[in-house]
């Protein structure tokens, strides 16, 4: 009984150890944007229309950010392992004719494809609206 025990708790640390890879690739600001982005983050949909990319944004190791314009953030569940991702310079989407689709679309990056589990439109116009008003409180007024 003891050498099972010994067996389920290395078993356990090793995947333990399998995972630390994945929690490393994920820094404090990414954890910082990830959380903010959440709290504005709308009902999931099936699908999103978009003309182009403007810019993305690892934030978790089945977590990116993606804008399809201004104020137009989506973020992105990937089905896992998506190796490297924290570490592409750029992205891809399989897409037709300019629709993005949960469970049937893409990200691309190096020769990967990830499948998209989610996509979680954030309001990110209201987020730098209350971002603005929280350094308009905190900043010290001008004397003059």
């Amino acid at each position: 009984m003891g050498s099972v025990m010994k067996r389920v708790g290395a078993g356990g640390l090793l995947a333990l150890l399998a995972a630390l890879p994945v929690w490393a690739q994920q820094t404090d600001s990414e954890r910082a944007d990830l959380a903010r982005y959440r709290q504005y983050a709308e009902a999931p949909v099936d699908r999103v229309p978009y003309f182009q990319v403007n810019g993305f944004q690892y934030l978790a190791p089945d977590t990116v950010a993606i804008w399809f314009g201004v104020n137009k953030l989506y973020l992105l569940t990937v089905q896992t392992p998506c190796i490297n991702l924290a570490f592409t310079n750029g992205i891809g989407l399989t897409s037709k004719n300019n629709v993005l689709y949960r469970d049937f679309d893409f990200v691309t990056f190096d020769h990967q494809r990830c499948k998209i589990l989610k996509i979680v439109p954030v309001d990110e116009l209201k987020m730098k609206q209350d971002e603005a008003k929280a350094r308009k409180a905190s900043a010290p007024a001008s004397s003059g």
